[in-house]
């Protein structure tokens, strides 16, 4: 993903919602380590949605009319996505996609 308006939200493990939103990765991780938090950082674009982010990017092609329902489409991420895994603060071994 581009580094130009991307947003960070932290999710807890076992949590339904984000508890946290910031502008920089740097920012995130400090906060999630000195809070010693486990869970997962994932990095998404500001003003537009991860579907049409990543048709946009060519990591996603709809293929069928359940490709483009409404249902679909609000649950939607990408594994292109970055994300990061933290337990206890720490973070956990980080793959590139």
């Amino acid at each position: 993903m581009a580094k130009s308006k991307n947003a960070y939200l932290f999710s807890a493990h076992k949590s339904n919602f984000p508890s946290a939103v910031f502008s920089s990765y740097a920012q995130a991780r400090a906060w999630i380590e000195g809070n010693h938090l486990s869970g997962i950082l994932m990095e998404y674009p500001q003003d537009q949605s991860c579907y049409d982010w990543a048709i946009a990017q060519g990591h996603f092609k709809d293929k069928s009319a359940i490709d483009r329902a409404p249902v679909f489409i609000a649950k939607f991420v990408s594994a292109y996505q970055q994300n990061w895994h933290f337990e206890h603060g720490e973070l956990l071994e980080h793959i590139d996609v």
